[in-house]
């Protein structure tokens, strides 16, 4: 499994100054689908401000929306293991008050402050569920949301077909490492609804986003998977990154 410290180069050195391209659409759709959701909840009434945590916050892309979403209500929080992937939120996102540092150490940040709704996307992979739930219940107001988007290891499995292919091996160099060596994505959906209301949420809203990719070349592959973040950690695993 990753440490923080490696998800941390990765992020700063690889992912961050590439990821808002977005060159497959696949965050954008991602994030579309998540504030569709948000969009059937109800924040406070009235002039009220809005409090919302990002915890894997990136480049601050969702909390962009949110805050074009509510206006100027919004209260914007994060939390990413990326200090150059905040600084890009920093400039995205006015108002941002944000900590450096992974979303399993929530408790050590802005203390006594709870949050009308609370986003983690793509965190899970590094974090697992059962570490999220308890930290964001505890700090979610009454009637608050939790606007969760995760992979599962459900989905790994044309991936793992894929990395054992003779000629990636032969690029690599090594044999490709298994899902769950590397992250810690819960097992499927059932997993994740039945860790939720373990922990006392309501799901009252869930989907399966399956999205299509194409990669007419390597360098396309690599500009998705390793710059854009989606399969770093597997792409240095099998040495992908060094393959002329």
């Amino acid at each position: 499994m990753n440490t923080t410290q490696t998800i941390r180069r990765q992020y700063d050195e690889v992912v961050a100054e590439h990821y808002d391209f977005d060159p497959q659409g696949v965050t954008a759709a991602m994030l579309d689908r998540a504030l569709a959701q948000v969009r059937g909840w109800a924040p406070p009434d009235g002039d009220d401000p809005v409090r919302v945590l990002d915890l894997g916050m990136g480049t601050g892309l969702f909390l962009a929306r949110v805050a074009a979403l509510l206006g100027d209500r919004v209260v914007p929080f994060g939390v990413d293991v990326s200090g150059k992937m905040i600084d890009r939120a920093r400039g995205r996102v006015p108002g941002l008050t944000a900590a450096v540092d992974s979303a399993a150490n929530l408790d050590a940040h802005f203390p006594g402050q709870s949050f009308d709704l609370v986003c983690t996307h793509c965190v899970t992979g590094f974090v697992p569920m059962r570490v999220l739930a308890p930290l964001i219940h505890t700090r979610l107001d009454d009637g608050g949301c939790w606007s969760f988007v995760g992979g599962t290891l459900a989905g790994f499995p044309g991936l793992q077909a894929k990395t054992d292919a003779k000629l990636v091996r032969w690029l690599g160099g090594r044999p490709p490492a298994a899902p769950g060596e590397m992250v810690s994505n819960p097992a499927d959906r059932g997993e994740v609804v039945r860790t939720l209301e373990a922990n006392g949420f309501a799901v009252r809203a869930c989907e399966v986003f399956e999205p299509t990719v194409a990669f007419p070349d390597f360098d396309r592959f690599m500009e998705f998977a390793y710059r854009g973040g989606w399969l770093t950690p597997f792409v240095e695993a099998a040495g992908l990154h060094r393959a002329g």
